[in-house]
C-alpha cells in the first residue's frame, strides 16, 4: 500500500508542484519527457538528435520508468542525461528545466503549474485519426479537470496539416495560434538521407535481414478499448490460411502490435520463418519498420498516416469493422470517408487485396493525403520545428 501510494502521479504531482516555486528556471536546459509504458522514439527522438548537432543546450530525458538500457547508453554515449524515474537529482532537473518537449502530457512529468520562466512543447504522437482529449465522449470530472489545466500550460502544439491543426486546437483546448503546422518531425525518418545513429542502423540491417529480399507485409493493429484484441481475433485456421499465400507468394508477414496490445501469438507462428514480430521494444522506430514495409495493413490505427508520405499500398483489415466503429471512441473524421483505401473484414478477402497491389510500387491516395498533409517528403521538418520551439525560447 506504502509503495502505491509512493510510486502515485498525485502525489508527484503534488511533490513538484509544491517546490516549483522555489527553482529557477534555466532556458538553456531542455527537458525530453518520455511517457511511462511508451519509449524514447519518434518526434522526440528526431528534436533531440537535432538539439545534438547544434550543440546550444544541456540536454536531459526524464521517464516516470526504466529506459532500456541500449537506449539508454546510446543516449548517455551522445552527452545526454538520462534521468529513469522521480528522485532528488531528476526532481532537481524537472524544477530547473526552462523548456519541456513532450509527446503526451505534461503530468508524465509530475508538471501541473503555470511559469512564465518555462516554455512547455507538445510534440503530439501522432495525427488524431480517433477522438483525443477533449473530444472523447464521456470525460470523469477529474480527467476534464486535467485537460483543461493541461491547455493553460501548453506553449506551443504542433500539426501535420491545416485540418490537423483544427482537431488539435479543439482537442488540447487551446487558441489556434499556439498549434503550428511543422508536420510531424518523424516523418523525417522516412526521409531516404535522414542519419541514423548506430542504435537504429543496426534494427534497419536486422529488418533487411529478416525480410531475406522478401517483399514485407506489414500489419499494425491497435488496441481495443472495449473488445478482444485484434490478433486474438485471428483463429488459428486463418493463420495458417495465410501462411500458405505467404510461401505461394514469397512474401514476409510482420506483425507490430500496439505497445498496449497482446502480443502473445499461435506457437506454429512462432517457428514460422513467414512471419516476424516487429515488437515496439525491439525494433524503437516504426517509421523505419515502415520505409522497409512494402505493403501496409491496418485497423483503425494512425500509423498509415505516415505511411501515406511513402505512397505505397494500403489495406484495411479488421475483423471487427462494424463493432469498432460503433463501440469505441469514435473518429474526429468520418472513418469511411478518409480512409484512403478498401476496407475488409475477412482472411479470404485480406489475402485477395494483397494479390492485387503485390506488384504496385506507388499509390499517391491524393484526397486523403491533403487532407491529413501539408509537406511531402522533400519538407525540412525537423528544420522547421528546431525554428519554431527555438522562438519559443527567445521569449524567456
Amino acid at each position: 500500500m506504502i509503495k502505491r501510494v509512493l510510486r502515485s502521479r498525485r502525489l508527484k504531482a503534488m511533490v513538484i508542484g509544491f517546490l516549483d516555486i522555489f527553482f529557477i528556471k534555466n532556458k538553456n536546459k531542455i527537458l525530453f519527457v518520455v511517457k511511462d509504458r511508451t519509449f524514447f522514439s519518434g518526434n522526440l527522438r528526431v528534436v533531440l538528435e537535432k538539439y545534438l548537432k547544434e550543440k546550444n543546450s544541456k540536454l536531459y530525458i526524464y521517464k516516470d520508468g526504466k529506459c532500456p538500457k541500449d537506449i539508454k547508453d546510446e543516449l548517455i554515449s551522445m552527452g545526454v542525461n538520462v534521468m529513469d524515474g522521480l528522485n532528488i537529482y531528476s526532481a532537481f532537473h524537472i524544477l530547473t528545466s526552462g523548456i519541456f518537449i513532450l509527446s503526451h502530457n505534461p503530468r508524465d512529468a509530475h508538471i501541473y503549474k503555470k511559469f512564465k520562466s518555462r516554455k512547455i512543447i507538445n510534440l503530439w504522437h501522432g495525427v488524431a485519426i480517433k477522438r483525443i482529449e477533449n473530444l472523447m465522449p464521456n470525460i470523469a470530472p477529474l480527467k476534464l479537470k486535467q485537460l483543461k489545466n493541461n491547455a493553460n500550460l501548453y506553449d506551443m502544439i504542433i500539426a501535420s496539416s491545416k485540418e490537423d491543426k483544427k482537431t488539435n486546437s479543439k482537442a488540447f483546448g487551446v487558441d489556434s495560434s499556439r498549434v503550428k503546422i511543422t508536420g510531424l518531425p518523424r516523418y523525417a525518418l522516412l526521409q531516404k538521407d535522414y542519419p541514423l545513429g548506430e542504435l537504429l542502423k543496426k534494427e534497419s540491417k536486422k529488418i533487411e535481414e529478416i525480410k531475406r529480399g522478401r517483399k514485407l507485409v506489414l500489419f499494425a493493429p491497435t488496441f481495443r478499448e472495449a473488445n478482444s484484441s485484434a490478433i486474438e481475433q485471428i483463429k488459428e485456421k486463418e493463420w495458417r490460411e495465410l501462411e500458405s499465400f505467404m510461401v505461394k507468394n514469397n512474401l514476409l508477414f510482420g506483425i507490430r502490435p500496439h505497445p498496449y496490445d497482446i502480443k502473445d501469438l499461435p506457437e506454429f507462428i512462432k517457428n514460422s520463418p513467414h512471419f516476424t514480430l516487429f515488437l515496439s521494444s525491439e525494433f524503437t522506430e516504426a517509421n523505419i519498420v515502415l520505409k522497409y514495409t512494402d505493403i501496409l495493413v491496418v485497423d483503425f490505427t494512425s500509423i498509415w498516416i505516415d505511411y501515406l508520405l511513402l505512397q505505397r499500398p494500403i489495406i484495411g483489415f479488421a475483423k471487427d469493422y462494424k463493432h469498432y466503429l460503433e463501440e469505441e471512441r469514435g473518429f474526429v473524421y468520418d472513418f469511411n470517408s478518409i480512409f484512403p483505401s478498401k476496407f475488409v473484414s475477412n482472411i479470404n478477402d485480406l489475402t485477395d487485396e494483397i494479390k492485387k497491389v503485390i506488384d504496385v510500387k506507388k499509390i499517391e491516395y491524393k484526397n486523403t493525403t491533403k487532407v491529413l498533409h501539408d509537406y511531402d517528403l522533400s519538407y525540412d521538418f525537423v528544420q522547421d520545428i528546431y525554428t519554431k520551439i527555438q522562438y519559443q525560447r527567445a521569449s524567456l
